[in-house]
This record gives structure tokens, sequence and C-alpha cells, in this order.
């Protein structure tokens, strides 16, 4: 059999709604809370990608294999980069063959997508079209308990470039509400403010997501993140690593967060 991939169509919409409610319970198998399903999303979830077939900025493409749809991905515009999001397939049999060819057929750039740790047959598609893995999710509940010893003032500090990541680009420190720390070697954390789930999931409230810690004491600043973001009621702390920032990786590990997410990007 072979397929085409294209565009997607109005009368699309309930294939692609079908195969995303069906990747959201696959999701929700791998990582319980990150991904637990929100009440009603499978209801939800078609009146967005409504909006985003009917929209000019988004493009959704489909994989047509002999007038069925068997795959779907949505390429969404964000500042200086695109995100594809809403990848799935019929199942995973066909990560080898249509995956592969739906990860080559994105033409925007630059470009970036999110892999499930979990899901090697999607990873291994991706690699087959050319992505490579940039940075990496780390996920636990935070600690509203814990004690924080640190600062948050940026007055001095060189504030580095975050690592290739899904949320937007670079997390700026000075939004309002940004979880900014840093400690007294200069090591700082930069974070978001607390930000719901996107609708259709329900980890159990509002999450924060780190997109940098530098310093000499990266693990003590990772303690500090845990305390202030519990006690500001974040119920998880997602960390986003550099692929080849192999010491937060181990950090991080220790700590007891949990790698579900690689982020990849096209070449």
């Amino acid at each position: 059999m072979t397929w085409t991939i294209r565009e997607a169509a109005g009368s699309d919409l309930d294939a692609i709604a079908g195969l995303s409610a069906a990747s959201r319970r696959r999701l929700a198998g791998w990582s319980p809370v990150w991904w637990r399903q929100a009440a009603g999303a499978d209801d939800l979830h078609p009146f967005w990608l409504r909006h985003l077939l009917d929209s000019d900025g988004p493009v959704v493409r489909v994989v047509d294999e002999g007038g069925t749809v068997v795959g779907c991905a949505v390429s969404m515009p964000q500042p200086d980069q695109w995100f594809v999001d809403d990848v799935a397939l019929v199942g995973d049999g066909r990560w080898a063959d249509a995956g592969v060819a739906l990860f080559e057929a994105v033409a925007e750039r630059p470009a970036l997508t999110c892999v499930p740790t979990a899901d090697l047959a999607r990873a291994h598609a991706a690699r087959a079209a050319g992505l490579r893995p940039v940075s990496s999710y780390w996920i636990r509940a935070t600690e509203p308990d814990g004690t924080a010893t640190v600062g948050t003032s940026l007055d001095g500090l060189d504030v580095p470039a975050a690592p290739p990541h899904s949320f937007g680009g670079g997390l700026d420190p000075g939004a309002a509400g940004a979880l900014v720390l840093v400690d007294d070697t200069g090591g700082l954390v930069v974070g978001s403010p607390s930000s719901p789930a996107p609708p259709v999931y329900d980890p159990g409230g509002p999450v924060c997501v780190v997109d940098r810690v530098t310093g000499p004491n990266r693990g003590g600043l990772l303690r500090a993140a845990l305390a202030a973001t519990g006690r500001r009621g974040d119920v998880l702390l997602t960390v986003v690593a550099a692929e080849d920032d192999d010491e937060l990786r181990r950090l991080l590990g220790e700590a007891g967060f949990e790698r579900t997410v690689d982020v990849h990007a096209w070449p």
C-alpha cells in the first residue's frame, strides 16, 4: 500500500481527532501524571483541531493511505521557530515507513518536536528522517515543605541562552511571575510563571518549566526550585536539559526527576 503526505482538509477532522485521542491514551500510560487526561478531553480537542484547520498560521498534514488517514502532524508557529505537535500514527508498526515519511515532509524551519522517551519506535523514525535530539524534559513532583536559601536578583549576572525546547523559546526571567533563583556563587535558575497544563491534560494543578540551571551548585538550586515551586502551588516541576549537559542530567536523576520527553530538531 502506498501513501501520500498532504495538507489536511476539513473533512479529515474526525480522523485526526481519533488518532490524537488514541495517542493521548498511550501517553498517559507512559506518564500517568504529566499526561493525565482531563475530563472531556476527547470532546474538547476537536474544537481546537477545527481552529487549527481554519487558521492561516498552522500547517496540518496527514498521511493518506488509499483514502484513509493513518497519520497526522501539526506545525505550530512560535517566536523564531516551529513546534510540530499532535504527531500520531494509526499504530507503532507504521513509524518505520509512514512515520519517517511524515517527519521528512515537514518543511517548516527551524522546527522542533517532542518524542516521549519511552516511544522508541517514534525516536527511531525521527532519527531515520534526519532529526537529532537536542534536549530532554525531566519531571517530578514539587516539595512545598522544602527550604530555599537563595535570592531573586539577577543584578550583574550574565543570563545564558536556554537550550532548545518547545515552550516558545527561552523563558524570560523578567516576565511577571517568572521563577528566578540566585545562589551565593552566582548560579541561577530561570523558570516560567505558574502555568496551567493544556486543556486536554490534568496533572492536578499548575506546573513550572525551568530552562536554565547554572553554577557550581546546581544540585542545591534544583532542591531550591522544588521548594519554591511547591510553596507557590505548582504540582510539577519540569527541567529542560541540553542533550550534551551530562552533569545536569545526572543531577536530575539523583534528585528523583524522570526523563519523560526528548526534543528533536529538524536539520
